[in-house]
């Protein structure tokens, strides 16, 4: 949620809020008249005048000094006056976000780079709010809104649910994000490290995954992330290229079958997500999907379809006349990335298969050989394009060059 969005939002919640908070506090019953004067020296008179009642006052919002107790006070004061909960917790959550905007403005100023501070910040914030969220909205408030949270992080495609299935999934997924939210500590902590917590982060999730699919079954687990309509997704992919029925058809089915084999994969290695053979087979399957699309489409329709579909391509044909562009040297520059990312997958995937076999990697050198194929590579872009082109486009982020690659062991990034 943006601070602009987090302004919005409470000043609409907070005018509403003062509109119902005035009508309850403000307002007073109408006053009888005034009994006629009537002479006091009269003894009649002093029989019949009518004693004077105290009238029963609501709390002042003023009195109020406890930051929670006028919170719960607000709350009630808006539940007494109808509104749906949701709003109401909407309303808690934009006055604790705002409250939170001015720690995390602060931290930023006195962090000076260190990530585990902000990410030590983070998780305060989860608790702190999910704390004060209780304690605004009441247990069976806080689960009410909690709930209906979870359930749409958990059912993007909207099924229908059981009460007892909502009730499950809820639980699951406060489960993961409890094990989420000790995984971020230990990495401030220093109790695990990187390669440790990606491995229980993974499996975390992927046991969640096979909970769900138990729970579910696997159609309408499939249907609840969203994945029931393959024909419609892909046909939604394939748009800009326009495949004939039986082309349709093919890639369907390849793309289907190749699901169906990642699902089996998924399940098989969900103890060990880092497996090398994981990642081996992960990458057969790319491949295999490549080849599909290649033969079905032809090469050159493929080619297309890739290009319409990245993000650097896409950002080079719209600023090509500032970057000193144009089609012939688009492609090449496009090529010659595709080559690079390819040629080092290609590396890694063959030094990980030697190791997986028993045999010795020497991990420096092939960091080594990496870092020069980098240094080749931007070299020859830069004396392709000139120096200020190239500079342009590396200040937009076009070439990652300089970045560690990805999929070396963790202790030699």
């Amino acid at each position: 949620m943006s601070r602009e969005f987090r302004f919005q939002v409470s000043l609409l919640l907070n005018l509403a809020l003062v509109i119902t908070v005035l009508t309850l506090v403000l307002h007073k019953p109408e006053r009888p008249p005034a009994p006629p004067v009537r002479d006091i020296t009269s003894e009649k008179a002093k029989t019949e005048m009518p004693v004077a009642l105290a009238q029963p006052k609501l709390p002042a919002y003023t009195g109020i000094a406890s930051e929670p107790d006028r919170r719960r006070w607000l709350v009630d004061e808006l539940r007494t006056a109808g509104v749906p909960n949701d709003v109401v917790a909407r309303f808690v959550l934009a006055e604790i976000d705002d409250g939170w905007q001015k720690r995390f403005d602060d931290a930023s100023l006195d962090s000076r780079g260190n990530p585990d501070s902000m990410v030590a910040l983070h998780l305060e914030q989860e608790k702190d709010t999910e704390a004060q969220m209780r304690a605004a909205l009441g247990d069976a408030g806080f689960k009410q809104w909690d709930e209906k949270r979870m359930l749409r992080e958990a059912n993007v495609g909207k099924i229908e649910l059981t009460a007892t299935e909502s009730d499950a999934i809820y639980d699951l997924k406060k489960k993961l994000q409890q094990r989420s939210r000790d995984l971020e500590q230990a990495r401030v902590d220093g109790d695990m490290d990187e390669a440790e917590i990606n491995d229980a982060t993974d499996k975390a999730y992927s046991d969640f995954n096979q909970q769900m699919k138990t729970l579910l079954g696997d159609e309408r687990y499939a249907k609840s992330q969203g994945l029931g309509n393959d024909a419609a997704n892909l046909r939604q992919d394939l748009a800009i290229v326009n495949p004939s029925d039986s082309q349709f058809q093919d890639l369907l089915k390849a793309q289907q079958q190749l699901d169906d084999r990642r699902s089996q994969l998924d399940k098989q290695f969900q103890d060990n997500p880092s497996s090398p053979d994981y990642a081996a087979q992960i990458k057969a399957l790319d491949d295999a999907r490549t080849q599909d699309y290649q033969r079905v489409l032809g090469t050159n329709v493929f080619d297309a379809l890739q290009k319409s579909q990245d993000i650097g391509y896409s950002k080079m044909k719209k600023y090509e006349n500032i970057w000193g562009l144009d089609d012939s040297k688009i492609d090449y520059v496009y090529g010659t990335i595709k080559y690079y990312e390819k040629s080092v997958q290609d590396y890694q995937a063959q030094a990980k298969a030697l190791e997986s076999q028993g045999q010795s990697v020497d991990w420096d050198a092939a960091k080594k050989t990496l870092q020069q194929f980098a240094q080749q590579t931007q070299q020859s872009l830069q004396t392709y394009l000139g120096a200020d082109n190239f500079n342009k486009m590396e200040r937009n982020g076009m070439f990652q060059f300089n970045q560690s690659p990805q999929q070396l062991p963790d202790r030699l990034q």
